[in-house]
């Protein structure tokens, strides 16, 4: 039986999703989990690329919830891991959590991934989660293909009809989007050690702070589409959600810039190569600025002409295709 849940976007690190039932083939505490494609901007233009699904890689974990509405303290969290690479009825496996004793749905079930990235400490406290969204990605290929950096992607899903856990099959919606900087060179010898992202008006790194049962998928996707700071009213409205859901940010990585290490250095040639940075939704409605380090000492800035077109939104990469001698540093 199909079961059918609302889709929705979140300000900083939340989404719901659409979920069904799998019948599980003698999978003990299992679930099985698909995730969606990545939408992408180049110019004028956005596409769905059926190839650019979020692949889940073997070892990754989801972070389960069972989330009892009366409060945190009857509400538990369980770590499963995927036991293959995909996006398609991926199987992820317990591992620990005291999820185990409680596998009857309370009120919801909730999924997070990457599960790395979530800290329950304060769970029993009102169901508040706290959401890892670090200042430093890694540059990495896959397969001669680069792909954005391991474990910043994330995603979550939301179940209020399945019974129990051992029955439960999410469909992952993408919470996260980014900037992909399609870049080349006609010079010689140029490789890039680090591309370093301020943005002009949020923070985009930091400890994110949640109530996990206060999100209303709804609200957030129209708070997301219809972003206004000149709006008095929208504004209100945006006040009293983040009020509702406890949102705030801290933590040692909190700020507005984020740098993609490159290590040694990728190398550039006259074919675009793609350099991926993860971004929470709303990134660049203020603009950015972009710092292209070299190992040769070189720079070249790349700065947002067009910040309210380039605003990042759930599930969205904006692309950017330049060679970079147009933007080097005199």
């Amino acid at each position: 039986m199909k079961k059918i849940l609302k889709g929705a976007c979140i300000v900083a690190l939340v989404a719901l999703a659409f979920t069904s039932c799998k019948k599980k083939e003698n999978n003990a505490h299992s679930i099985f989990a698909t995730t969606q494609a990545i939408e992408i901007s180049d110019g004028e233009r956005a596409y769905v690329d059926p190839d650019r699904h979020i692949i889940i890689e073997e070892g990754d974990q989801v972070m389960l919830y069972n989330i009892d509405y009366a409060g945190g303290p009857r509400s538990y969290y369980g770590v499963y891991t995927a036991n293959s690479t995909g996006y398609q009825n991926v199987q992820f496996d317990y591992q620990s959590g005291p999820l185990i004793d409680h596998m009857t749905r309370a009120d919801a079930f909730f999924a997070f991934y990457p599960g790395q990235r979530v800290n329950n400490a304060y769970l029993s406290q009102n169901n508040m989660g706290i959401f890892d969204i670090a200042n430093k990605q890694t540059y990495r290929e896959i397969n001669g293909q680069s792909v954005y950096a391991e474990r910043t992607w994330a995603m979550a899903a939301k179940d209020e009809v399945t019974t129990s856990v051992d029955d439960a099959h999410f469909e992952f919606q993408n919470i996260m989007g980014g900037v992909e900087f399609k870049l080349s060179t006609n010079q010689s010898n140029k490789a890039i050690k680090s591309i370093v992202f301020e943005d002009n008006l949020f923070n985009i790194a930091g400890d994110v702070h949640l109530k996990i049962d206060a999100v209303d998928p709804n609200e957030m996707l129209w708070l997301c589409n219809n972003y206004n700071p000149d709006n008095a009213t929208y504004m209100q409205r945006l006040n009293d959600y983040r009020t509702a859901t406890g949102y705030f940010v801290d933590g040692d990585q909190k700020g507005n810039v984020i740098t993609l290490d490159c290590g040694e250095g990728v190398a550039l040639n006259s074919t675009p190569k793609s350099f991926y940075i993860v971004l929470r939704p709303l990134a660049m409605y203020g603009g950015f600025t972009a710092t292209v380090n070299f190992t040769d000492n070189t720079q070249a800035v790349i700065s947002s002409t067009r910040p309210v077109v380039n605003m990042i939104k759930p599930n969205l990469f904006k692309r950017f295709t330049l060679n970079v001698d147009n933007y080097m540093v005199p």
